[in-house]
């Protein structure tokens, strides 16, 4: 694939360096949303795009985000608008509203926009969002994070390619894309909130990177960004390698993750630090990492007793149990409850598991504990409802001599606290039947030799049944692999 020529006036070595940069990692023929600030950075962004996008295959529209915090941001939108008709480029935009809700107004904004992008990006139908991170905003943020603590993996910055997000001038000087913009005679808008040093950025912009560019290297920006890119390919092996620890020794049992520790002995800090990084963004399905000092102290949790509680941020929580690390949320579930009008599937979201029941001719097997249960059919006044325990409820366990707390019976069984408010309560119209997986209710024992009989299963899609481990007798159940929201299923369907 040949370049296109560069536009006049426009040094034509500056130009191919930059359309090369572009081209490294640039994504195949489809529709590609720029977003434009109206900035140097992303309005060159956005002319380099349109240069090589007929050659390319590309359907480029523009995006713009207003988020209204300052005077001149309407202007800033007209300007993007009015450079996009210019270039024949569909023109989206969105005006946000940026609420910190306790983080600092640069991350808020930020989270706000990304949103407003995806939106936009889906309403274009566009698959990748260009940004106009520079090599100057790769070594500040590099900087920013060397000076605050962080470990190698926000050293690794921002990631060329980070679908749907492409960053592809994380290369380019600021000031050449300036040049660039300049030989093309293209005006651009400038942020004047970048200018005040109250931000730590625009503190490293116009004071530290200086000093060191003049005082230290002339090629500061180009060190940080290699350094970024040497921990991106760190982080690479160890996301592998702790996928691959996760295969031999972790598990997800319901909406917490188990690392057995049995099988990482002797395991170096270092490693044990990624491997709890890792536990909280495979928990949380977004990302979501562990400050230094929270890793600290999960590695403390670590080497310590049994027994052990730990809360972090974000809703998190761990636990060290008997030869297992838990990483689970710390609040209770949200609230449910479901109906089953005979035999069929019920979906239970809290668990991420099925409760199954189907009739069987019998013979029953009345386990006061497990995964399973056996009901007289003829005895159960339908609906089966399934919910969570309530406050104070008081539950007569099968085989005991009274009724009890509900929370005195989960004690006296060992049921781990971040374990009872998951407990599933089964009921029909005349009382509970069981409190899953841990106790039959005393009704059960009733004298029906005769059947048919309703054999209940508890079952986890997600990895092998979670109850199986707590009862070294129990039945290992698979057969359901699918997943449905809150709805019951009759035998034979599809679930």
């Amino acid at each position: 694939m040949s370049l296109v020529p560069p536009p006049a006036g426009v040094k034509p070595g500056l130009a191919l360096g930059l359309c090369r940069q572009v081209l490294g990692l640039a994504p195949g023929p489809g529709r590609l949303l720029a977003a434009v600030s109206g900035g140097g950075d992303s309005v060159a962004l956005l002319r380099l795009l349109h240069h090589l996008a007929p050659g390319l295959g590309w359907l480029l529209s523009v995006a713009h985000v207003d988020h209204g915090l300052r005077p001149g941001s309407a202007g800033e939108a007209r300007f993007v608008g009015e450079l996009a008709t210019s270039l024949g480029l569909p023109f989206l935009t969105r005006r946000v509203a940026v609420r910190a809700k306790g983080r600092a107004p640069e991350e808020a904004a930020r989270l706000a926009r990304r949103a407003a992008l995806l939106e936009m990006a889906q309403e274009a139908g566009s698959q990748v969002i260009a940004l106009a991170h520079s090599l100057d905003d790769q070594a500040e943020t590099v900087l920013a994070r060397a000076l605050t603590g962080s470990g190698p993996s926000g050293l690794a910055a921002m990631r060329p390619l980070d679908l749907p997000w492409w960053r592809p001038l994380l290369k380019a000087s600021r000031q050449d894309l300036r040049d660039y913009l300049r030989g093309l005679g293209q005006a651009w808008r400038s942020d004047p909130s970048n200018q005040g040093l109250g931000p730590l950025r625009n503190r490293l912009r116009h004071q530290v990177l200086p000093l060191a560019r003049q005082a230290i290297n002339p090629r500061t920006d180009q060190a940080l960004g290699r350094l970024a890119h040497i921990c991106a390919q760190e982080e690479d092996f160890w996301q592998w390698w702790c996928q691959e620890q996760w295969r031999v020794a972790g598990r997800q049992e319901g909406d917490s993750l188990c690392l057995g520790l049995d099988h990482l002995t002797g395991l170096p800090p270092a490693a044990r630090r990624r491997l709890a990084r890792f536990l909280a963004a495979r928990l949380t399905g977004s990302g979501q990492h562990l400050l230094s000092g929270h890793v600290e102290q999960v590695l403390d949790l670590w080497d310590g007793p049994p027994g052990r509680r730990l809360t972090l941020p974000g809703g998190l929580a761990a636990a060290r149990e008997h030869q297992c690390l838990r990483l689970y949320w710390a609040g209770p579930p949200a609230a449910f409850q479901a109906q089953l009008h005979g035999p069929g599937w019920l979906w239970l979201p809290h668990l991420q598991g099925w409760l199954t029941v189907e009739e069987c001719p019998g013979p029953p097997l009345l386990a006061a504990r497990g995964p399973e249960a056996w009901l007289p059919a003829k005895a159960v006044a339908w609906p089966l409802i399934a919910r969570q325990p309530r406050r104070g409820e008081i539950f007569h366990p099968l085989g005991a001599p009274g009724a009890k707390r509900l929370s005195r019976v989960l004690l006296d069984r060992k049921v781990p606290a971040w374990w009872r408010p998951r407990t599933v309560m089964l009921e029909d119209q005349k009382g509970l039947w069981w409190a899953a997986p841990w106790s039959l209710a005393g009704r059960a024992k009733q004298n029906h030799p005769q059947g048919p009989w309703l054999r209940l299963r508890l079952v986890d899609t997600i990895d092998p049944p979670a109850y199986t481990r707590f009862f070294e007798n129990a039945p290992l159940n698979k057969g359901l692999d699918g997943v449905a929201t809150g709805m019951a299923v009759k035998p034979g369907d599809d679930p």
